[in-house]
């Protein structure tokens, strides 16, 4: 029989153990193809801390965001896909949350898990929550729009939304689509269509290009020999693409693989603070690895230290 003493003992380690929510999206992510029951059984086994709630987002976005905010959580863990995890982490930011965030590796490309958690799986992420430190990363922001590690605009996206028409769940059409999303794609690439201003230490550089990535910090340096920012300030990384037919997508491939894209005569490197987008066209868009939506003008901006997470001591 257990006694008093070691009831209360009991409580008090319970009570400096972190407090974690879970939040659940069921229909995104990994956890469309798998039990999903079973699945967020497994991480709730997993979680070593003391886990006081679990939100389902699928039905109403929103309020499980509020009632997750609100239910006093020191962490909050995010279990769906790369869409799920950054509309989490806008809307929680946007209601000025301080919970720490936890965007665990539950979806297609995982890209924010992967340079939180490198490639620990959903448990031992949850498992190892007591270990980790808190801080506090930047974000872009493009049209009030959230990413958190990279945006894609232009025939990037395009080709993008091709990769997404294939998901498990999608269309029945898929095939046709991801068809007819391509040939757009490359459509795309040889018109340099989209006009670029990006504002840096006061100055303005214009360009034009068919496509472009922008990353927070280092977010793509290593990438093709890309060298990372020359400044500790948070700052936009740009890499822009301009094509002309086959022959330049062609070499654009070989140079990246034996110069590096930042050597290459077809791309465009540049850092700056802030862009401004515009093109007689809607602008294809993908944030953090998922489609998003602009209009034929858009901003992006650096939003120093806007989101909280919880990761492993460097």
């Amino acid at each position: 029989m257990e006694t008093d003493t070691q009831t209360r003992s009991a409580r008090d380690t319970a009570r400096d153990k972190l407090r974690v929510a879970l939040i659940v999206n069921s229909r995104s992510g990994s956890l469309v193809e798998e039990d999903a029951e079973a699945a967020i059984a497994s991480l709730k086994e997993a979680c070593q801390s003391n886990l006081i709630d679990v939100f389902e987002v699928s039905d109403d976005f929103e309020a499980a965001c509020a009632a997750a905010h609100e239910c006093g959580a020191d962490v909050i863990a995010i279990a769906g896909g790369d869409g799920t995890a950054r509309s989490v982490m806008q809307m929680l930011a946007q209601r000025g949350c301080r919970s720490a965030l936890v965007p665990l590796p539950l979806g297609t490309a995982n890209i924010l898990p992967h340079r939180l958690y490198g490639d620990r799986d959903p448990e031992t992420i949850m498992s190892e929550l007591e270990d980790y430190v808190v801080g506090d990363i930047d974000a872009g922001v493009i049209n009030g729009q959230f990413f958190i590690v990279a945006a894609a605009v232009g025939f990037p996206a395009v080709l993008g939304r091709a990769r997404e028409a294939m998901r498990p769940g999608g269309s029945p059409n898929a095939l046709s689509t991801t068809w007819r999303r391509t040939r757009v794609a490359f459509k795309h690439m040889f018109i340099p269509r989209i006009r670029f201003k990006m504002r840096s230490a006061g100055a303005a550089t214009r360009f034009r290009a068919s496509g472009a990535f922008f990353a927070i910090n280092d977010s793509l340096s290593g990438f093709a020999g890309i060298d990372p920012p020359e400044t500790e300030k948070p700052v936009l990384q740009c890499i822009a693409f301009r094509l002309r037919g086959m022959w330049d997508f062609f070499g654009l491939g070989i140079e990246a693989l034996f110069r590096g894209l930042g050597q290459s005569r077809r791309t465009r490197i540049l850092e700056g603070e802030r862009v401004v987008m515009t093109s007689r066209r809607a602008l294809p868009v993908m944030l953090d690895g998922e489609p998003a939506f602009a209009h034929n003008h858009a901003r992006i901006r650096v939003a120093p230290k806007a989101v909280r997470v919880l990761r492993p001591p460097e």
